[in-house]
């Protein structure tokens, strides 16, 4: 009988081993990169920054500016389901809260701030490397928007 009991027991604890591995990859492939980025926008005639170039035609198509300035980016890492906070210049916050919203796609609590005082908050539906624009306050003869991205 101890015979039998020994291999049991190590089939266990190597299936115990195994459980254990699977579920931190599969808790690791369950998160999102979301990175933020905050723009001007005005009719100054300055056209678009380089790096907003690939969301040009979203920005033009959306809003009444032909100007687009890059005013910083950052991005953090979200569980999904999950919550993080991104800290942007200029004393600008986003608390982002992720959920799974099906075929891919991710519903996006956003809570964006300056110092302390929410501009915008909502809930959007998202898909991967497809930005989310969210217009903010009026800014000198602009307005402060910001882009959201999952990755």
């Amino acid at each position: 009988m101890k015979n039998y009991r020994a291999p049991k027991l190590a089939s266990l604890v190597l299936i115990a081993i195994f459980n254990s591995l699977f579920a931190s990859v599969s808790v690791a492939a369950d998160s999102i990169n979301i990175r933020a980025t905050l723009i001007l926008g005005s009719n100054e005639g300055g056209g678009v920054d380089a790096s907003l170039s690939q969301y040009e035609r979203n920005l033009k198509k959306i809003l009444p500016f032909d100007t687009f300035k890059n005013q910083g980016s950052s991005r953090a890492s979200v569980s999904v389901p999950g919550s993080n906070i991104i800290g942007l210049s200029g004393e600008h916050d986003v608390s982002v809260k992720v959920d799974p919203a099906g075929d891919g796609k991710f519903r996006i609590s956003a809570q964006w701030k300056r110092s302390g005082h929410t501009l915008v908050n909502t809930t959007v539906v998202a898909s991967k490397d497809r930005p989310t624009v969210l217009v903010g306050p009026n800014s000198g003869n602009g307005r402060i928007i910001l882009l959201l991205i999952a990755h």
